[in-house]
């Protein structure tokens, strides 16, 4: 170890010392490039030219960066490099190229730098055979900035949880700083990204007259650097209630001629709903609790364009019990009153059968109801309260009727030994 640490320094002090007539080799910085603020990038820092087995120098970073790591190359170093400072090294063979650095750097602000290379010295041997030196600049850019979600407010449709009676959508939204224009569509897919076009740099727009259902507005802008996230607007169309129009009305409910009767799985099917509307109308018609429809059925019927006569089967399973109708008809965008509620019930003793409940009978329902629990509350009370009389008498009879001691009951005779 002594010997190896005299020759180091018997070659530095050459290194120093010796100066030859010319220099072939040197050391060099590479890599360097165009980047943005915030990105990182290498520098890498070698000998060649020449063959050598030691080396000097001093490596000089500048510029709007910041050092995020200095590494050393396979070197056996004396000093090993770093920004501004000395480095002095040796190889244990001789070598004609050797990365004698890498640095990664990273750029904080738009500006320009370099990494330089000086006071070069290659040796072979305590001979100086190299002395050339380089540096590479850079250049960062500001990092781009791009816009923000736009803000986006409706005063046709305002909430996005509600619908709306309204069919021509009013949308407006905000301009930010630096925006040049936006890229915007309407349509009823919930996550669309408008393409990388300018539609407009308006701020508003209008679609008018929008069928039934529901809508998304999207919108995305653009600034000099480029395109913002897309922001996406719920929007939900529906009918409009015109007041002015008949509810509909003689609703009634029978049995189907092909009437169905599963008292196994509790349900019937076949049940025909009757009504009159308004002629050429969509009968909508809501039971609750709702039955479970198959695919391809609905409860809704297109009403007759002369009389406004609707009748709907229902020809598939639907549960027995007690059931609420009621219907609403509809025409493109508009709607009428809701009828009147129907409850009705649906027996399934003796065949099956349908009974439509009135006021009357569910205020009956709840006076039996009533009734049944007073009666068997007070049944209750009046079992509890006799077993309890009972339990008081019985024992009162058994002490009256103790068994008393005799009177000319003989005496035993004590006992004798």
């Amino acid at each position: 170890m002594k010997n190896i640490v005299c020759l180091v320094l018997a070659i530095c002090l050459g290194l120093l010392i010796y100066t030859p007539a010319k220099a072939a080799g040197g050391i060099y910085a590479s890599g360097g490039t165009t980047k943005t603020a915030g990105q990182n990038f290498t520098i890498n820092v070698t000998a060649s030219g020449a063959s050598f087995n030691a080396f000097q120098g001093k490596i000089s970073v500048s510029g709007p960066v910041s050092i995020v790591s200095f590494g050393a190359g396979s070197a056996t170093w004396v000093r090993q490099p770093s920004n501004g400072a000395q480095f002095i090294g040796m190889t244990t063979s001789t070598q004609t190229s050797l990365r004698i650095a890498t640095i990664t750097l990273k750029g904080t602000q738009a500006g320009s730098g370099s990494v330089s290379v000086s006071g070069v010295q290659l040796a072979s041997n305590g001979s100086v055979v190299g002395s050339g030196a380089g540096g590479t600049s850079f250049t960062i850019l500001r990092a781009p900035v791009m816009p923000g979600p736009v803000t986006v407010t409706s005063s046709s449709h305002p909430d996005q949880t509600i619908s709306y009676d309204i069919s021509t959508i009013v949308l407006s939204w905000e301009k930010g700083s630096g925006v040049t224009g936006f890229a915007y569509l309407l349509d009823q897919v919930a996550d669309t990204t408008p393409p990388q076009q300018v539609t407009s740099a308006d701020t508003t727009a209008t679609y008018p007259d929008q069928n039934l259902g529901t809508y998304y507005f999207h919108i995305r802008a653009q600034n000099g650097d480029g395109w913002g996230p897309a922001t996406h607007f719920k929007i939900g169309v529906k009918a409009k209630l015109d007041k002015s129009l008949a509810k509909p009305y003689k609703i009634t409910i029978t049995k189907a001629v092909k009437f169905t009767n599963n008292v196994k799985d509790g349900t019937v099917t076949g049940l025909v709903i009757r009504g009159i509307t308004k002629p050429g109308y969509i009968a909508n018609i809501n039971i609750t609790p709702l039955p479970t429809i198959p695919e391809g059925k609905s409860l809704s019927v297109v009403s007759d364009k002369k009389t406004g006569q609707f009748r709907l089967l229902i020809d598939f399973p639907i549960a027995s019990g007690f059931h609420l109708l009621t219907v609403q008809a509809q025409k493109d965008k508009i709607l009428t009153p809701i009828s009147d509620e129907v409850r009705f019930e649906i027996e399934q003793r003796n065949g099956g059968s349908i009974v439509i409940l009135s006021d009357k009978d569910a205020k009956k329902t709840v006076v039996a109801q009533k009734t049944l629990l007073q009666k068997y509350g007070r049944d209750a009370i009046l079992v509890g309260g006799t077993a309890l009389i009972l339990l008081v008498i019985y024992f009162l009879v058994r002490l009256i009727r103790r068994p008393r001691g005799q009177k000319n009951e003989k005496k035993k005779p004590s006992f004798q030994w």
